[in-house]
């Protein structure tokens, strides 16, 4: 039998848990951006080092058209994913409240 504090506190507990995976789901995208880009960045830096001619400029240029759009290609399937998250984080804790707010 689970004493009145504790089912006091229990939409709490479950709210805090559920907070808590959201947030490492978010962070878990932002992170995978991060090293992304990190490395684009880092392999467009090492590319640009290979500049000999005209004909290597444009390549690297042409190189570089390609990371911008995975970049933004990225940046928009992340922006849907954090939106999804963050529309079912709404749902779950509107069903925790409902759950906790006692029937009048």
């Amino acid at each position: 039998m689970t004493n009145p504090f504790e089912q006091l506190l229990a939409p709490v507990k479950s709210l805090n848990e559920l907070t808590l995976k959201s947030i490492e789901q978010i962070a878990s995208i932002q992170v995978k951006a991060i090293q992304e880009n990190a490395n684009i960045s880092m392999n467009s830096l090492k590319s640009s080092t290979e500049i000999k001619d005209l004909d290597s400029l444009k390549d690297y240029l042409q190189a570089q058209v390609s990371a911008a759009q995975s970049i933004s290609d990225s940046a928009v399937e992340d922006a849907q994913e954090i939106a999804k998250l963050t529309e079912a984080y709404a749902n779950e804790v509107k069903t925790l409240v409902e759950k906790s707010i006692p029937s009048a």
